[in-house]
């Protein structure tokens, strides 16, 4: 990360409470598919906790001037980078469970984002204060926004994006001489 960070998420340790229940749950309902029978005691008895303390090593949310690096996962890492300016929604959810916990997720949607997560291109349970962390991206979003609109740094990839469009405009050209050379 290149950039100096505004700010640093913290992560409260009850979820790693909340992660063992939410899978010690999915282990019940595949009782009906009788695998349950055999992985929720394995997860009851070490495999859970385990696994949830490793996974909470590992999470980091990181806000900087121009976007978000996130990091989760321990037996599947994952690491995004979101760029502040293509963020559509920051939502706060609390389902039962987390409720249970006295915890907030934050769900993290762009454009286009993923379909398979129901749209969202991160969700990051036990935020320490997440509607902080929520106003403070949606802050930095619209002062990168306005920084952009009035003149300030233009994108990096301006120039970049500029030389593409002149080569489909001259790709374009050609296509037309062609077509009317054509009798």
């Amino acid at each position: 990360m290149d950039e100096a960070p505004i700010l640093v998420a913290r992560f409260d340790p009850k979820v790693k409470t909340y992660w063992f229940w939410q899978g010690a749950l999915t282990h019940l309902v595949m009782i009906s598919a009788a695998i349950g029978v055999v992985t929720l005691p394995v997860w009851l008895l070490g495999f859970g906790q385990w696994l949830s303390s490793r996974r909470y090593a590992s999470m980091s949310a990181v806000l900087t001037a121009r976007s978000i690096h996130l990091k989760t996962g321990y037996l599947v890492r994952v690491e995004k980078i979101v760029p502040l300016e293509q963020i559509q929604d920051l939502s706060l959810n609390t389902g039962p469970l987390l409720r249970a916990f006295a915890l907030t997720s934050v769900r993290i949607e762009t454009a286009g984002g993923q379909a398979a997560n129901g749209g969202a291109d991160m969700t990051l349970a036990g935020l320490v204060d997440a509607e902080g962390f929520r106003d403070a991206v949606l802050r930095a979003r619209d002062a990168l926004l306005d920084q952009r609109r009035s003149g300030g740094a233009p994108p990096a990839a301006t120039d970049d994006v500029v030389a593409v469009l002149g080569d489909i405009r001259d790709t374009l050209r050609r296509i037309e001489e062609r077509l009317a050379a054509r009798p």
